[in-house]
């Protein structure tokens, strides 16, 4: 059974969620913080109903989308579009940490009465991945559940490398569940932004996030000058900006400074392509009032060669979105806070 490769997909947001251990043996939960990279929130369970509630409970996933009905010759329509009011506030919920996403469970549980499967199968949210732990005899009931689509894995229990497997399927599955949840956002994304699936702007993007240690970043979609705008967090809480444009982006910004008076340095600037402005509007373009100190909000770009030509700038430690003006709880404080309390949860 081989493990598909984890293709790397920009997804409307994405941040580090839970991944939930079942088994009736404690010293293999024991042993599971000493085989778990860092920063992997999780919590372990010996008890099946513990673990199904905590899942259930801590459920948070939606799909983020508006939908706008348009009326067309043919009838009604759906238009669905990103809720990025609603991502901007998941930014502020301590919560989102403790979202599950990945669920490894023993299918032998003898002193109770569910197995992994029942367990699987009393999980309400369709996106959580499944991964079973099989003994010898079981693996006949991994397969016909991994057919029907029960799980999306099994591992059997006596293998040697089976805890850094656990960590590769984690790394995938985590990613795959914003895969599966935002798929419907993304469709609409490859429309209005076909450069989010750009391989060029996708190497450049990954790489970028690994280089900062940024460890969630959540898309802007409502009055940004750019065709992708992100705000990126880091594991100590501190918030960035990433936008990527396009040429038809940086014409945009050019014709409004244009036509509101901008200064001939300003306009020389952006036709330069050296730095990419994000000007203290509530749109972020320029306006008549910011004469001043505009040199102030241009920030270096970085060329980005693909399908097309493209600019992206990072914006350091930047201000909230308008409307949010709180602060975020970060992945660190998190772990410190949740992390301490996790092992009481297997009893």
């Amino acid at each position: 059974m081989m493990l598909k490769p984890n293709q790397k997909i920009i997804n409307a947001y994405y941040h580090p969620t839970s991944v939930v251990f079942l088994d009736d043996h404690q010293a293999f939960l024991d042993s599971v913080p000493l085989a778990l990279e860092a920063n992997v929130a999780y919590q372990s369970f010996v008890d099946p109903q513990k673990a199904i509630a905590y899942i259930n409970g801590h459920t948070q996933y939606r799909p983020l989308l508006e939908q706008d009905l348009q009326l067309t010759d043919s009838g009604q329509s759906y238009h669905y579009k990103l809720d990025s009011e609603s991502i901007l506030h998941k930014t502020l919920d301590n919560k989102r940490f403790s979202e599950p996403s990945v669920l490894i469970t023993d299918y032998a549980m003898p002193g109770s009465n569910y197995n992994g499967l029942d367990v699987c199968n009393a999980i309400d949210n369709p996106y959580v991945k499944k991964i079973l732990l099989t003994g010898v005899a079981d693996e006949q009931i991994a397969i016909e559940a991994l057919n029907n689509k029960v799980i999306d894995y099994y591992l059997k229990k006596n293998s040697q490398d089976i805890l850094p497997k656990i960590n590769e399927l984690i790394q995938q599955y985590q990613q795959d569940y914003f895969n599966d949840m935002t798929r419907v956002v993304r469709e609409g994304l490859k429309v209005s932004s076909p450069l989010i699936d750009d391989p060029a702007v996708v190497g450049y993007f990954f790489d970028f996030i690994e280089q900062k240690n940024i460890v969630e970043y959540h898309l802007y979609t409502e009055s940004s000058p750019a065709s992708l705008d992100f705000l990126l967090l880091d594991e100590q809480g501190k918030r960035h900006r990433l936008l990527l444009l396009n040429k038809e982006d940086i014409k945009a910004h050019r014709d409004v400074a244009a036509d509101a008076g901008a200064p001939d340095a300003l306009l020389k600037t952006l036709d330069s392509l050296s730095s990419i402005p994000l000007f203290p509007s509530l749109d972020g373009f320029y306006h008549p009032d910011m004469t001043s100190d505009w040199q102030n909000h241009f920030y270096p770009s970085t060329k980005i060669h693909g399908q097309e030509d493209y600019l992206a700038t990072f914006i350091q430690e930047t201000a909230p979105f308008p409307k949010q003006t709180e602060q975020s709880v970060s992945l660190q404080e998190y772990l410190q806070g949740n992390m301490a309390t996790t092992s009481s949860s297997t009893s």
